[in-house]
C-alpha cells in the first residue's frame, strides 16, 4: 500500500480500513498482559532482570508481516515502547532496550521495517509518551510508579526532553517512512507539550499520521482513536476514526486469557465499523519467544480468506448513507454501487431495504463470479415519500460469515436520510442521532413510521463489567411521545450475546420500559430523559468511560 502525502496524507489510511495492532514487550515473559508491572508493583530492578533472559529467537519478521498480509490487513502498529519503559528497538537514549539489554541483541523494529517494505505493508509505531514506570521522572495524572519513586521528586522535563523526544526522533529517522505514530494515555500532558510533540513529528516526517491520543485536548492528531474496544454510534464522530480492538480480552500476551473472538464475529465487527466510516485496528499479543499465538493466526487467516473475495466492499468503501444500523447487517458504498452485508442469522427469502431513491440496474451476490442477477422490485409511496427495494435472495447464504449483495445503481447515490422504521416493524434510535439538551438531560428524536401499531419500548445500554446498574439508574428515566408519558426504573432484563457493536469489558443490556402506541404513518416524535444523557464527547474517553453507557431506545413492534 502506498502512503499518500500533502493535504491528502490520510487517504491511504482511510482506504486501508484494517490494520494489525501488536502488543509485544518484556511483559510477555510473565504472560500476564502488558500492565503486569503496574498491577503487581514490580520493582524496577526486578523488572530489569527479565531482560537478562529475554531472548525471542522464534521471532520472524517475514512471518509476522506475512500473517498481516494474509489477514487482509494493510498496516501494522507495533509497540516500540509501552508503559513499562522497555524499548523494543535499539535506542541511544536509553540502554533499557531489546538490542542492548537482552541476549537477543537484535532490533526487531528494523527487521519489521525491511519486511513491511518488501511485502507492501505500512509500518507504524506505538509509543507510550506519558506513562513510563521505568523512568524516575515520568508523570501521568493517575498511573505512576509510586512504589519505587517519590512523586514529589519527579521532574517531568527531564523525562520529556531526555527520553521521549530523543526516542521519537530515533523512530522517525532510523526506519524509513513511518505511516503513523500511535500515542497512548496522555493524562496530565499540557497542551504546550502536546503541540510540541506534534510539531516534532511533523518536522521529521511530515506525512506521518498522529492519532488523537497524543493529547487529551480535543482536535489533536489527524484522526480519532476511540476508547479501547469501543465502536461508536452513527454520527458520533465528525472526523476520521478507528476502533482499537483485541482478538481476545488482553492486549499483551496472557496465558490465562483464552476468550477468543471467532472469525465470523471479527468479520461482522470489521464491516460494522467500516459501515460507520471507521477503521479496525485488531490486536495480537506475541509470546516471549516471538510467536503470534496459533489461535490468533488461525482466526486472522479466515478473516483474510473472506476479504480476498469480498475486499471490494471494504477497502476504500464509504460509510453507509443511512443514519441507523440495519437489523440484517451493514451497508458500505462506492460510486455507482451499494454493498449490502447480510449475516446468515435467520436467513430470509427476501431482503427489503427502505430509503434508496436511485433506480437499481442490477443486484447480485458479490462472490458469484458470473454475477447472476437477483430478482428485484422497487416501489414508491408518494404520500409518505417512501422508497422500498425488495431483493429476492438465494435459498442459502453464500458465506457462513457474511454474504454480500452488490447493488448497481443509476446516477449519484441518493437516499432518504430520515430516521426510519425498519421492514421488520422495529425502530432503533441511538442517542447520538437525536437532538440532545445537555441541561435537561433529554434527547428527542424525529423518525418515520411506515407501519403503525403498538410498540414495546426498550432501553439499550452498555454495562461495564462490575458496574452497578442500580447506581446508574437511581434517578430512573422518563419517556414521552405526544400525550403518552411515563416514568420507569430500568432493570437489566436481557443481556445480548455476541453483540456486533459491544465489546469486553462491556455487555449490551436491554431493559423493557413499557408500551407505546403510534397510530398513524409519517413523522413521529419520541423523547427520553435520563441522567446518562450527555453531549457528544468531542474527544476520546479512555480511562473515564462511563460504567453504564446509554446507547439507544428500541421500539419493538407487536405483531
Amino acid at each position: 500500500m502506498t502512503v499518500t502525502s500533502g493535504e491528502d496524507k490520510i487517504k491511504w489510511w482511510k482506504d486501508a480500513k484494517f490494520g494489525m495492532f501488536i502488543h509485544w514487550g518484556l511483559y510477555a515473559a510473565l504472560g500476564r498482559g502488558e500492565w503486569v508491572m503496574y498491577e503487581l508493583n514490580i520493582p524496577v530492578r526486578d523488572y530489569e532482570r527479565l531482560a537478562e533472559t529475554f531472548n525471542p529467537v522464534r521471532f520472524n519478521a517475514k512471518t509476522w508481516v506475512g500473517l498481516a498480509k494474509a489477514a487482509g490487513m494493510k498496516y501494522i502498529v507495533i509497540t516500540a515502547k509501552h508503559h513499562d519503559g522497555f524499548a523494543m528497538f535499539r535506542s541511544q537514549a536509553e540502554p533499557f532496550n531489546i538490542a542492548d539489554a537482552t541476549p537477543f541483541g537484535r532490533d526487531p523494529m528494523r527487521e519489521l521495517a525491511e519486511e513491511c517494505h518488501e511485502q507492501g505493508i505500512v509500518l507504524c509505531f506505538y509509543y507510550s509518551h506519558v506513562i513510563d514506570w521505568h523512568h524516575p521522572h515520568a508523570v501521568h495524572n493517575k498511573y505512576n510508579n509510586v512504589w519505587d519513586y517519590d512523586t514529589d521528586s519527579k521532574h517531568f522535563p527531564t523525562y520529556w526532553n531526555g527520553l521521549v523526544k530523543p526516542q521519537i526522533r530515533e523512530l522517525l529517522t532510523q526506519y524509513g517512512p513511518v505511516g503513523l505514530l500511535w500515542f497512548d494515555t496522555a493524562g496530565g500532558l499540557s497542551k504546550e507539550d502536546s503541540e510540541e510533540l506534534v510539531e516534532l513529528v511533523q518536522s521529521l516526517q511530515p506525512d506521518c499520521l498522529i492519532n488523537s491520543r497524543v493529547s487529551h485536548y480535543p482536535g489533536m492528531g489527524d484522526y480519532q482513536s476511540k476508547g479501547d474496544n469501543e465502536i461508536p454510534m452513527y454520527g458520533e464522530d465528525s472526523r476520521a476514526w478507528e476502533t482499537p480492538m483485541t482478538l481476545n480480552q488482553s492486549w499483551g500476551f496472557s496465558t490465562k486469557d483464552q476468550v477468543w473472538k471467532q472469525p465470523e464475529a471479527i468479520i461482522r465487527k470489521l464491516v460494522h465499523i467500516v459501515s460507520k466510516g471507521g477503521n479496525l485496528l485488531l490486536n495480537v499479543g506475541p509470546d516471549a519467544g516471538g510467536l503470534i499465538p496459533d489461535l490468533s493466526a488461525e482466526r486472522l487467516r479466515e478473516v483474510g480468506a473472506w476479504l480476498s473475495v469480498h475486499g471490494e466492499a471494504v477497502y476504500g468503501a464509504g460509510a453507509s448513507p443511512f443514519p441507523y444500523e440495519m437489523e440484517w447487517g451493514s451497508v458500505t458504498v462506492k460510486p455507482g454501487r451499494v454493498y449490502l452485508h447480510l449475516t446468515s442469522d435467520d436467513w430470509q427469502s427476501e431482503l427489503c431495504l427502505y430509503g434508496l431513491k436511485n433506480k437499481v440496474k442490477q443486484a447480485y451476490v458479490l462472490s458469484d463470479a458470473s454475477r447472476t442477477p437477483l430478482e428485484i422490485a422497487q416501489s414508491y409511496d408518494a404520500e409518505l415519500d417512501h422508497h422500498t427495494l425488495a431483493i429476492r435472495l438465494p435459498d442459502e447464504p453464500a458465506n457462513d460469515c457474511m454474504t454480500v449483495i452488490a447493488v448497481d445503481i443509476e446516477g449519484e447515490l441518493s437516499v432518504d436520510t430520515r430516521l426510519s422504521q425498519q421492514p421488520s416493524g422495529h425502530v432503533k434510535l441511538e442517542w447520538a442521532s437525536g437532538s440532545i439538551d445537555a441541561d435537561t438531560k433529554t434527547v428527542e428524536w424525529s423518525f418515520q413510521i411506515v407501519a403503525p401499531g403498538t410498540f414495546d419500548l426498550e432501553l439499550v445500554c452498555f454495562q461495564k463489567e462490575g458496574a452497578s446498574w442500580d447506581e446508574a439508574f437511581r434517578e430512573g428515566i422518563e419517556a414521552a411521545a405526544g400525550s403518552q408519558r411515563f416514568a420507569a426504573q430500568p432493570k437489566p432484563d436481557q443481556v445480548i450475546k455476541n453483540s456486533t457493536a459491544c465489546q469486553h469489558p462491556y455487555s449490551e443490556v436491554h431493559s423493557r420500559l413499557g408500551t407505546i402506541v403510534f397510530d398513524r404513518s409519517g413523522t413521529c416524535m419520541l423523547s427520553l430523559r435520563s441522567a446518562l444523557i450527555r453531549p457528544k464527547s468531542g474527544f476520546t474517553e479512555i480511562w473515564q468511560a462511563d460504567p453504564v453507557k446509554l446507547r439507544a431506545v428500541k421500539l419493538v413492534k407487536r405483531q
